[in-house]
């Protein structure tokens, strides 16, 4: 009897360890998911890099390695869907340190997450992220020139249909939400925000081609043939955790992330580089 019940507990510990150290490879190991697009709103390739929830976590000093696999995947510009920070500090050095390297490379737009909503009242993101040469599109847009074509690109900072905004939701996000899908119609758009679970429920009806997302950490744990295990405001299970959605008008791309807001190992779900191609 004990020596079964060593053997039970040896072989516990032996996939515990063997879990860990597993984790600790699928947590710190950067993949490059690539996402080929085609629209008949574009008449030459344009190709950008989407990366998301980095959450004050550094790959080599100032994230030197991260911002070198960036590079190699050459962009016509780079967008960064939020959460570079983490909501418990107000040291946002990482992200200051960061994004400067980005706006090297291509430029670099930003929008704020739910983190740094978090801390709005404490960090001015305004000011932190335009001195890095990086531009904070907050509820806001702006019409890039690539490859002789326009490319309306946009950044929505919160969800303009809350509840407790309702009846009229007479917000700037909903404001901005109209506005940027009227514009929509003029030339290929992308938009940026966050949280996927909340802007899914609109997207039916929206004029917008492409939507990328972050927030759900790729659902943290990937279980074959099932997905992700949780994610935030979505529980157990998430119908977004991360990849590639289609609507009736727009796709939506979910980007797992580069970090961890907490302390839980990512298992079959590296933190991805986000490379977008549209033809």
């Amino acid at each position: 009897m004990k020596k079964a019940l060593k053997i039970i507990i040896s072989s516990v510990l032996a996939v515990a360890v063997v879990t860990i150290i597993y984790g600790l490879y699928c947590s710190n190991t950067i993949e490059i998911k690539n996402y080929s697009l085609s629209s008949d709103r574009i008449s030459s390739q344009i190709r950008f890099v989407f990366i998301s929830d980095l959450h004050c976590k550094e790959y080599g000093e100032k994230n030197s390695d991260l911002v070198a696999k960036i590079k190699e995947q050459n962009p016509d510009f780079i967008a960064v869907g939020g959460d570079m920070v983490n909501k418990y500090s107000t040291d946002d050095h990482v992200m200051r340190e960061f994004l400067p390297q980005l706006a090297e490379i291509a430029p670099t737009y930003c929008i704020l997450g739910n983190h740094e909503l978090a801390l709005k009242n404490e960090i001015d993101f305004k000011n932190d992220i335009d001195l890095t040469g990086a531009k904070l599109l907050d509820n806001e847009s702006v019409t890039l020139n690539i490859n002789g074509q326009k490319i309306l690109l946009g950044g929505m900072s919160d969800f303009p249909y809350y509840e407790y905004n309702a009846p009229d939701y007479d917000t700037p996000e909903r404001y901005f939400w109209d506005e940027f899908n009227e514009s929509s119609k003029n030339c290929y758009s992308i938009l940026l925000h966050h949280q996927p679970e909340y802007i899914s429920n609109h997207v039916d009806d929206a004029k917008i081609d492409l939507i990328m997302c972050g927030h759900t950490h790729g659902g943290a744990v990937q279980i074959p043939f099932v997905g992700g295990l949780i994610a935030p405001n979505q529980g157990f299970f998430p119908k977004y955790d991360k990849g590639e959605f289609d609507f009736d008008n727009t796709k939506m791309i979910i980007s797992a992330g580069l970090g961890d807001a907490y302390p839980v190992l990512r298992l079959n779900n590296c933190p991805e580089i986000t490379v977008v191609k549209i033809n």
